[in-house]
């Protein structure tokens, strides 16, 4: 009886996990879309999923101050600011990182959206 039991809580983990893994690796699997901001006014719309090559884009503050963020495949981080503290910098990159990339001298704004679906999640059979 213990062993039967055990057998089932064993199997009933694992199919848990699996589905989860399922959910987990779909939801990944989505084009995640990297919005940049500078003084409310969105500037770049990017969806990392489809970058296949890195690249810069950099920002001008309007006062000469300056930003330069680094697009790469899958993630988009604050390469360079010329701002007095340097924060932006050491914020991770999204969307590892979760929180948005905030430089606060310059006004500029890199957060996620998530991208269009299909309307689908997840598929079960």
């Amino acid at each position: 009886m213990k062993r039967t039991l055990l057998l089932a809580g064993i199997t009933a983990l694992l199919l848990i996990g699996g589905v989860a893994g399922c959910i987990f690796v779909m939801q990944k699997d989505r084009g995640a879309v990297a919005v940049i901001t500078q003084n409310g006014t969105t500037l770049h719309r990017i969806d990392l999923s489809d970058v296949q090559e890195s690249y810069t884009i950099t920002l001008d503050d309007g006062d000469g101050g300056e930003n330069v963020i680094l697009v790469e495949p899958g993630r988009i981080s604050m390469q360079h600011a010329d701002c007095p503290d340097g924060l932006c910098m050491k914020m991770p990159p999204l969307p590892e990182g979760g929180l948005p990339i905030v430089c606060l001298p310059h006004h500029v704004i890199i957060e996620m959206e998530e991208a269009a679906s299909d309307g689908w999640d997840a598929q079960v059979y």
